[in-house]
């Protein structure tokens, strides 16, 4: 019976692989959207004055309440893309590693989600004249590249080592994300892998293999 039930569950259909078109259509929008964060973010140094951060904070609630819906949309997006990728990587071969990838995706979603929290709390402090809590606020938001780097870790060391066990990627991808993983925790190299991500998962939207041709 036992060996009835295994050999049912080898001979099952895999899960169905996202199409090119998916990764590719997921992987534009979250470049335009990456483009977007950077371009309208704010990058306060704890010893900022206070004339500064309030300048950077002048805006209106309702702005401030639509760059916060937009961060949780593109954190969405990340996981989307995160789970068709773990998809994908899995179709060419077994290995736990494919999950790693996409518990990075989860860990940068969570990290973006937290500097969306973070901004709508530093309006809400600069709206009501609450030094002491921007001031707090602003040293919680220098440190918040940490998490960063554990997302991108996973993200490219996973991807990599997926790559080069299983083929999923081509070899010279997957050696640039094991080299541009490694370099996450080593000080401000680990930017590197922050500004190059929207590019990389363009990359691996193109050429990561599917099993099949769309």
């Amino acid at each position: 019976m036992n060996t009835t039930i295994r050999d049912l569950r080898e001979t099952a259909a895999p899960p169905s692989t996202p199409s090119r078109r998916s990764l590719v259509a997921m992987a534009s929008v979250v470049l335009v959207g990456y483009l977007a964060m950077f371009a309208t973010g704010t990058d306060l140094q704890y010893d900022a004055g206070m004339t500064k951060i309030r300048a950077a904070y002048d805006g209106s609630q309702g702005a401030s309440q639509l760059s916060a819906y937009a961060g949780m949309a593109f954190v969405a997006l990340l996981l989307f893309f995160g789970a068709a990728l773990r998809t994908a990587l899995r179709a060419s071969g077994r290995t736990w590693l494919a999950d790693v990838p996409f518990i990075g995706f989860a860990a940068l979603g969570a990290t973006i989600a937290s500097w969306a929290v973070t901004d709508i709390a530093m309006w809400k402090a600069v709206d009501f004249g609450d030094d002491g809590t921007i001031r707090t606020l602003v040293t919680i938001s220098d440190a918040g590249f940490l998490p960063l780097m554990a997302a991108m870790i996973a993200i490219y060391v996973g991807t990599g080592l997926v790559g080069m066990i299983t083929g999923a990627v081509p070899k010279w991808l997957a050696i640039a994300s094991l080299v541009i993983g490694v370099l996450a925790p080593v000080g401000p190299l680990g930017f590197v892998g922050a500004l190059l991500l929207p590019l990389w998962i363009l990359a691996v939207a193109i050429c990561v293999r599917l099993d099949d041709a769309s």
